[in-house]
């Protein structure tokens, strides 16, 4: 059950003005940072293909504790396990969640494309793919159709969401682990670690899974 509430809001900060981000090692090249309704996202500069990595989170691992101290930007950092987050770097930092997204993690680390991105829009994944903590949550403004209202843990999610995600490997390692150890009833069966859910992420199928 989730505890936190209200909900809280992530801090957008400063709008950075329209223009190409400099070489980074976790970026492809292709990305900027502009204003969007949320305050700043980021944007591709050119088509990025279905299944393309967009981009590699990095960052230092902090633990549970420390995104607590961080505040009101605890939602700047990305559960990797447990206790485990990783302090996500610009531009990953950046990319702002939807319910609807265009993107997605894999192998923990990659975003990857969801479908074919057009030059100018923004890139966004669903925040709840990587949550398992019960602790936080966030009110959802993303503007997706079929909009949840707020962003929260991935066991919170509706099952035939949960299922959707977990067919099409976007959702976190550790997160997998432990609905296995607690013999959940889904349906990708008996499908070998990561392996099963590759396969199934390359079937056609729509963007979201909402």
């Amino acid at each position: 059950m989730i505890t936190q509430s209200p909900h809280r809001e992530c801090p957008t900060g400063l709008v950075i003005a329209k223009g190409p981000l400099p070489q980074a090692n976790h970026s492809n090249g292709t990305l900027y940072v502009a204003q969007c309704e949320l305050g700043r996202g980021v944007f591709t500069q050119r088509v990025i293909r279905t299944g393309e990595t967009i981009l590699t989170f990095g960052g230092p691992l902090i633990d549970f504790a420390e995104t607590k101290r961080r505040g009101t930007a605890e939602c700047m950092a990305i559960q990797v396990g447990p206790n485990q987050y990783i302090d996500t770097q610009p531009p990953g930092v950046l990319v702002n969640h939807s319910c609807g997204p265009n993107a997605g993690i894999r192998n923990d680390r990659d975003l990857v494309a969801l479908r074919d991105i057009s030059p100018g829009e923004e890139i966004r994944y669903d925040y709840s793919t990587t949550m398992d903590e019960k602790s936080f949550t966030m009110r959802c403004r993303c503007g997706a159709p079929g909009c949840r209202g707020v962003v929260t843990d991935f066991s919170e999610l509706p099952a035939d969401v949960q299922e959707c995600y977990l067919r099409r490997g976007l959702v976190m390692s550790f997160i997998i682990r432990r609905l296995r150890g607690a013999r959940t009833d889904w349906t990708w069966g008996t499908a070998k670690a990561g392996q099963g859910f590759e396969r199934a992420a390359r079937r056609p199928t729509a963007a979201g899974c909402q």
